[in-house]
């Protein structure tokens, strides 16, 4: 009776070891879980963000059309691992509910779409979660190892009012595509989505403005690269054709930045001042929002 008494208090303290050791490994691996799943989820975020977000947000998150997204205050750990003083513990709730709702916007033709299943769009929870852990997490300078390439570039350039003769517009796309502009950025039926589409541009910026981006893209202050751009109706950059909305042509103005912009992945690119007055002249023209 002593020998089976002895045998189940040995057990009792074997049982009770196992379940403390068992206990101590599992706590140990739970932060290891933990990182391996926030690594899953960044990946399958950067994936999401070359698909979907990188032409309005930039392949850095500098911002593009849309507002800059790699923010200082939204990153909980700073480069080093330790945690941000600044971060803002907002950021996660607010990054999510615009994903999935979207944003409105004062600027003509571009708006924030939803991007949830549950607005009819293209994400599931589990995708707008992985996408909000890129942007706090991930490395903005892999985007472009998942980014979509260039299409559509035997296209023709669309016509513009102001800009309809056919030669130069043939001159245009061949000086576009010399530099290289057509492999990030869409113009019409064809080129890329890595940069701002360019179809409507002259809705959004006045000549000089996008001379002087052409000019020197890292040289242009944040201040002036804000995303909330509107018309003002009383100034025009070009006679009013017929047929052609009042609107269309009056002057793109910043108006007061919420968000702020990061320098531009945007490289100056080399090109003769006749190029560049070709370019500018074009783009200015390029209207399609009545």
């Amino acid at each position: 009776m002593r020998d089976k008494v002895v045998l189940g208090v040995t057990l009792a303290i074997v049982l009770l070891l196992t379940l403390v050791i068992y206990g101590v490994v599992d706590t140990q691996r739970i932060p290891s879980l933990q990182a391996s799943d926030q690594e899953r989820m960044v990946e399958k975020g950067k994936t999401i963000y070359a698909q979907y977000c990188i032409q309005c947000h930039g392949p850095k998150g500098e911002g593009c059309i849309g507002p800059a997204l790699n923010r200082e205050i939204w990153h909980p750990l700073l480069e080093n691992g330790d945690p941000n003083p600044a971060y803002d513990d907002g950021a996660h709730d607010f990054i999510k509910k615009t994903v999935e709702r979207g944003r409105a916007s004062n600027q003509p033709g571009i708006q924030m779409p939803a991007w949830s299943t549950k607005e009819g769009q293209a994400l599931n929870d589990q995708e707008i979660e992985d996408v909000v852990a890129f942007i706090q997490y991930g490395d903005f300078d892999t985007t472009l190892e998942d980014a979509p390439s260039a299409t559509g570039l035997n296209e023709a350039l669309p016509a513009y009012a102001g800009f309809e003769d056919t030669a130069q517009i043939a001159r245009v796309k061949e000086v576009m595509l010399a530099k290289g502009c057509l492999n990030c950025h869409a113009l019409g039926k064809g080129g890329g989505r890595i940069g701002a589409d360019l179809t409507d541009v002259g809705s959004r910026r006045s000549a000089e403005w996008i001379k002087k981006w052409i000019d020197n893209p890292p040289a242009v202050p944040a201040a002036e690269r804000g995303p909330n751009l509107w018309l003002v109706a009383p100034t025009v950059t070009i006679p009013v054709q017929a047929g052609v909305p009042t609107s269309a042509n009056a002057q793109p103005t910043a108006t007061v930045q919420r968000f702020p912009m990061n320098t531009t992945y945007m490289p100056k690119i080399a090109m003769t001042a006749e190029e560049l007055d070709l370019l500018v002249e074009y783009l200015s023209r390029a209207r399609t929002t009545k």
